[in-house]
């Protein structure tokens, strides 16, 4: 597994042999260091439950309970079937008493918005992103995209497929170098954690469509690799309103 996906180096699980006494209280502390210094920003998948289990030498029932724990703090989500995220920061983080919370708000926003919503600012931001990644894009951004690329090609699940499918996305707008626009998408990205968007790519995608958007992801990285900033805009924007008319029907809406 890949460093992205696991974090091994940031877990900090040196000690939580030494603390079974502490079991699941050791654990939350642990993975909430990681949240509050950054290391697992919010939407961030946390890993799956073998392998936190396989890390920290715990016990299923000790692990589930630490992240009940976390889940009740409101510091993490749980979605059944797909796994656990981190939370966006509750609303007021970070402002003065009496300041609104304009960002928090702008990310409350975001959540609530419809896939219907979120598909049409794609349609409006990745194609302007993915021309400024042919440019900027370095051996780093490559490496990545192609990593998301063959982690999504060989998810076994739907699930899975999804988690990698919006990681590739991510990380081609990460290679923009634009940071504004890296954050915007990234808050939007976590929208595909919502049961809503999953019950809907459950519904539209079929093996074949997951075929198709495999080529056509391949055919993106392939315009990146080249720094053809044009066949790589042409070649995304064919796949988002594809997936759009998958998902919400020829209307879009």
């Amino acid at each position: 597994m890949s460093t992205q996906d696991i974090r091994t180096q940031n877990i900090r699980p040196q000690n939580v042999r030494t603390k079974a006494a502490t079991g699941a209280s050791a654990l939350v502390q642990l993975i909430e260091s990681n949240i509050a210094e950054g290391v697992w920003s919010a939407g961030f998948k946390l890993p799956a439950e073998r392998d936190l289990e396989k890390q920290f030498g715990v016990s299923r029932n000790t692990l589930r309970k630490s992240l009940k724990l976390l889940q009740d703090k409101g510091s993490i989500i749980r979605h059944v079937g797909r796994g656990s995220f981190v939370a966006p920061p509750p609303s007021g983080a970070g402002t003065s008493p009496g300041e609104p919370a304009a960002s928090d708000s702008l990310v409350r926003r975001i959540h609530g918005a419809s896939p219907a919503e979120i598909m049409e600012v794609r349609l409006v931001i990745e194609p302007a992103a993915v021309e400024l990644a042919a440019v900027r894009a370095n051996a780093e951004d490559f490496h990545r995209i192609r990593e998301c690329l063959a982690r999504s090609e060989a998810a076994p699940d739907i699930g899975d497929f999804e988690h990698w499918d919006g990681q590739l996305h991510v990380s081609i707008v990460t290679a923009s170098k634009n940071s504004l626009l890296i954050d915007l998408y990234r808050t939007m990205n976590e929208t595909r954690n919502q049961p809503e968007w999953l019950r809907l790519k459950r519904r539209s995608l079929t093996p074949e469509r997951r075929g198709i958007y495999q080529d056509q992801h391949r055919r993106i990285v392939a315009a990146l690799t080249d720094r053809d900033a044009q066949a790589a805009r042409s070649e995304l924007l064919g796949h988002l309103l594809m997936v759009r008319s998958n998902l919400l029907g020829p209307t879009g809406s």
